[in-house]
Order: structure tokens, then C-alpha cells, then sequence
């Protein structure tokens, strides 16, 4: 997923995927610089429980079907 579909994504609150596990929504991006001020784009993922979170890099995100998520 790119930065731009992972805020549209997180918008509008639609489910996603995430090493092959699947999240009710993005509820937050965090934006970190590295060592070398260089950008890392991150989300905070929810479950589908809604008790805990996952942090992964935008990159390892995609966006599911709410049919078969």
C-alpha cells in the first residue's frame, strides 16, 4: 500500500490485511525519521476485537474485500 492509499484507507476506516492477518481498520499513521532523516511511514492497526493494535510499515499493508474480510 502506498502512503496515499493508507490515508484514504484509514479515512475511511475500511479493513485491511497485514502479514496474511486480517485488521478491522488503520486508527492511526505514524510518521518516524531513521538515523539518516530519511521518512518511515508506519500504521497502527486494530483488531477485530478491538483490544489491542498492530504497528506495521505502510509498505506490508494492503486493502481486503469487506466481503471477505
Amino acid at each position: 500500500m502506498t502512503n496515499e492509499e493508507a490515508k484514504q484507507a484509514f479515512f475511511d476506516g475500511v479493513p485491511v490485511k497485514a502479514n496474511g492477518v486480517n485488521y478491522t481498520c488503520i486508527s492511526a499513521i505514524i510518521y518516524r525519521l531513521d538515523r539518516d532523516k530519511n521518512l518511515i511511514v508506519s500504521a497502527e492497526l486494530q483488531d477485530k476485537n478491538r483490544n489491542s493494535v498492530t504497528i506495521a510499515r505502510v509498505k506490508d499493508i494492503e486493502g481486503v474485500n469487506e466481503c471477505n474480510s
